[in-house]
């Protein structure tokens, strides 16, 4: 009989090295690690961001705790890593896999916390983070939209087991403890695309009380309470509970055949690496407009386009990305021409030329951000048409001008899997506008790409917090 996914996990992730992770999957985390960093200092200046830190700090101020980025501060594990958590989601510029889980917020604050109260070295964390990514990517997979239809969203639940597997590499979780931390997880986790789905607000914070779940979990498990052994893939299990079946058949997919074998799910454990398909966003929307948004921009720079001389502008894209959050649950008010739509950034970045990575983030249904008719006229010309045969993030934008010319470009979907250099570059072009020390910014850049070489996270947690 062949070992359940959680012990083959946990098999491959306690015996995991540095020295075992290629160059390549090093650089990939460095760049998630750059990102979210920044991003959880952008975060501050939010409320959702504000109000998560001053909760840690009102309920779980701990002077020898872990810190609390941006705003500094110490509080428990868990109370820093789920404020942390908040900042790097708050401005909606976390990672993302496969369009509809973002591992960042989740894997980073519970490692970053760990790591810093057991004084990790820098590839340690690098390694526990490669450890969380790795296997949260693989456990969601193919089934991120099955999930997404059964009224659950992805990125809590996914998150909770990445958490909770870069928390136990960390805690030193022996083989069977790892796998008892991963089916606590899997009953720990939880959070529902009703609010995705009406407007609600709820999943401002599904991603940090995800982080800390995690992290529970990896902290119970060396209770040496016995896990179940078939947590994922058993008849009553995580994959049953959150997609309907432990067969997998899938109700709805990206592209591709609607049956999947569990024995893809840890088929090549070191060889192939999901973890390089994560997207660093680097515009406060959702993840499927980023590349829209960065197509569109290098159309303006190729082409000179009189904004009064559009017929129409056709984008074509994953079917999926025009259907949030689940063609089983869609949200109209995303999908449908509007402030907030695919239309809008559309529209937004063909006026303009490019969207500000700083601008407010913007929820749809909103009412319109100032005098903004051009974009709204330009809008009303703008159609988007999803396809099952387009991968995720690999639109194709057709600009028609009233003359019969056009103009088009199209991404494959890889063109946003930054590495660190591309994520350095990119994100450095803020620092100038970052309410930050700029000597703090560009160490904090140079900090992250030697972090192999720290023997500890002393230094780059000092840069993230005010002196």
């Amino acid at each position: 009989m062949p070992d359940s996914l959680s012990r083959t996990f946990a098999r491959y992730v306690t015996s995991l090295q540095y020295g075992g992770l290629p160059p390549e999957a090093v650089d990939k985390v460095k760049a998630s690690v750059l990102h979210a960093l920044i991003v959880s200092i952008i975060g501050l200046d939010t409320i959702h961001g504000r109000a998560a830190v001053e909760l840690v700090k009102e309920e779980e101020t701990k002077p020898d705790g872990a810190t609390i980025l941006a705003a500094g501060g110490k509080a428990t594990r868990c109370g820093a890593a789920f404020a942390n958590s908040k900042l790097m989601h708050a401005t909606n510029q976390s990672d993302s896999y496969r369009m509809l889980t973002h591992p960042g917020p989740c894997v980073i604050p519970a490692a970053l916390a760990t790591a810093e109260l057991a004084g990790s070295s820098g590839q340690q964390f690098l390694t526990a983070l490669a450890a969380g990514y790795e296997v949260e990517s693989r456990i969601a997979g193919d089934f991120i939209p099955s999930v997404q239809a059964r009224g659950f969203r992805s990125s809590p639940l996914f998150g909770t087991l990445g958490a909770a597997v870069g928390t136990g590499k960390l805690l030193g979780l022996t083989e069977d403890q790892m796998v008892t931390a991963l089916a606590l997880a899997c009953t720990f986790t939880a959070g529902t695309n009703e609010g995705p789905r009406s407007g609600g607000r709820e999943m401002m914070f599904h991603e940090p009380q995800a982080t800390r779940s995690g992290i529970m979990a990896a902290l119970l498990a060396r209770e040496n309470v016995q896990g179940s052994e078939t947590s994922l893939e058993g008849d009553a299990g995580f994959y049953n509970a959150f997609t309907g079946n432990n067969r997998g058949e899938l109700s709805y997919v990206f592209q591709g055949p609607d049956q999947v074998s569990f024995d893809h799910v840890v088929a090549e454990l070191g060889n192939r690496w999901e973890l390089m398909h994560v997207v660093p966003k680097i515009y406060p929307t959702a993840g499927y407009n980023c590349p829209v948004i960065e197509l569109m921009t290098g159309i303006r720079a190729s082409h000179d386009l009189p904004i009064g001389e559009i017929e129409k502008i056709t984008v074509d894209m994953n079917w999926l990305e025009t259907t949030y959050p689940s063609p089983a649950f869609p949200n109209l008010t995303r999908t449908s021409p509007g402030v907030g739509s695919t239309h809008y950034f559309t529209a937004y970045t063909c006026v303009h030329g490019s969207y500000p990575p700083l601008r407010q983030r913007i929820e749809a249904g909103e009412a319109s951000p100032g005098d903004e008719s051009a974009v709204m006229d330009l809008l009303k010309r703008t159609e988007v048409l999803g396809h099952q045969d387009r991968p995720a993030f690999s639109p194709r934008i057709t600009v028609l001008m009233k003359d019969g010319t056009t103009y088009q470009g199209e991404y494959s979907g890889q063109e946003l899997e930054w590495d660190l250099e591309t994520e350095s570059r990119r994100i450095s072009a803020l620092f100038e506008d970052i309410d930050w020390p700029a000597g703090k910014l560009d160490s904090l850049v140079e900090t992250v790409s030697l972090l192999d070489e720290e023997p500890d996270l002393s230094n780059l947690v000092s840069l993230c917090v005010p002196d």
